[in-house]
């Protein structure tokens, strides 16, 4: 492997997206952007909801969805020689990257019509939620639940953004 590549991967529960050698990854945490490098300081971070940019060994890109999770850089001697690539283990390599997502996707595995008529949904429920109440029965509601609501429907909202976001950067 060439100098300056290291091993990463994006795992979720159901699957790895991202496994093999890159030469950056670069992502939002919890308290702000950050590119991971090789040979960077070890560290465990909460990831935001983000798009992650893996810049691979061969010069491509995989831009992902993450949907919050976590970050661990480990820099400890031969610490991605398990992680497989294409022909097998990456050898010598002494930095590791791994995200943990609940949820993430591949920017070409986002279905955008679907992300679209989310992201309509959700802004048509924030808009009546931030007008009022949307009904009668929301009406008799304590504030604590509208606001429980409002906040649920900018998080779909939210979601539906990145996925649009990712989906048209990497097509």
């Amino acid at each position: 492997m060439p100098d300056g590549v290291f091993g990463v991967e994006v795992v979720t529960p159901e699957e790895a997206l991202v496994a093999g050698g890159a030469t950056a990854v670069v992502l939002r945490t919890t308290v702000g952007d950050m590119t991971v490098l090789d040979g960077h300081t070890a560290l465990v971070a909460d990831v935001a909801p983000c798009v992650v940019k893996v810049e691979q060994a061969d010069g491509g890109t995989q831009l992902l969805a993450v949907h919050g999770g976590f970050l661990q850089v480990d820099t400890s001697p031969g610490a991605a020689e398990g992680l497989a690539e294409g022909n097998g283990p990456l050898p010598g390599l002494s930095t590791r990257v791994t995200v943990l997502a609940g949820v993430a996707e591949l920017a070409q595995d986002i279905d955008v019509p679907r992300a679209e008529a989310a992201k309509e949904a959700a802004a048509q429920r924030v808009g009546e939620l931030s007008s009022g109440r949307s009904s009668a029965a929301d009406a008799d509601a304590p504030a604590s639940e509208a606001d429980l609501a409002l906040a649920q429907a900018q998080g779909a909202l939210a979601r539906a953004e990145l996925r649009l976001e990712v989906a048209s950067a990497g097509a």
